[in-house]
């Protein structure tokens, strides 16, 4: 599944979890049953999935683009019984409901994209163009494609690139806790509290 066909974001997402599992289609080793038309509102996405588990009852994991649109997958995979660990899916966004459902066992991990990072690559990027100067290739060190650029055309836009971390139960705790991303006391309800001690979580 994808985000929204509308959103560069999301055709960027797309591009990087579809170029990884390649490999794994082409070799047989995955069969890709369904790529519906991607959204970011996760009532269509549990729509979607209802309607290709329906077609294709063999599915037994989903790529999710972020953590919204997971969490309705899984709500209908609890619907239908299917035990925790059984039937994969990713996230993005690091978000309260994704980490919970990694903990519970439905979602492998989420991707982390610390705010603080980014706002510290921009603020930086700003002080060296106010003062007239280029920024090092150590600060501006890739680029993004513009989908829309004012020139006609597409043009790779010199870019501030930080790398994502893949948050699991193994490192929920040295990430997004220690970070102070999310709050312990609302990770860890009751229901969770076996798993936050087993994710070595306090």
């Amino acid at each position: 599944m994808n985000g929204d066909p509308t959103d560069n974001n999301a055709t960027l997402f797309a591009q990087g979890y579809n170029g990884v599992l390649k490999t794994y289609f082409d070799n047989n080793t995955y069969v890709k049953v369904g790529e519906p038309a991607g959204t970011w509102t996760p009532s269509i996405a549990a729509t979607t999935f209802d309607q290709q588990y329906t077609a294709h009852k063999n599915i037994n994991a989903v790529i999710t683009p972020n953590d919204d649109n997971a969490n309705a997958v899984i709500a209908d995979l609890q619907k239908l019984n299917i035990p925790a660990k059984t039937f994969p899916t990713t996230g993005q966004d690091a978000s309260l409901s994704g980490l919970q459902n990694i903990l519970k066992g439905y979602q492998c991990g989420t991707v982390y994209k610390p705010i603080y990072l980014e706002a510290q690559g921009a603020a930086a990027v700003a002080l060296y163009l106010r003062a007239g100067q280029t920024p090092p290739s150590s600060l501006v060190n890739g680029t993004t494609q513009d989908p829309a650029p004012s020139s006609g055309g597409n043009s790779n836009v010199p870019s501030t690139l930080l790398t994502p971390v893949w948050v699991t139960t193994q490192n929920m705790q040295s990430t997004v806790v220690a970070d102070g991303a999310v709050k312990v006391s609302d990770l860890c309800i009751t229901s969770l509290a076996s798993a936050c001690t087993a994710a070595g979580i306090k």
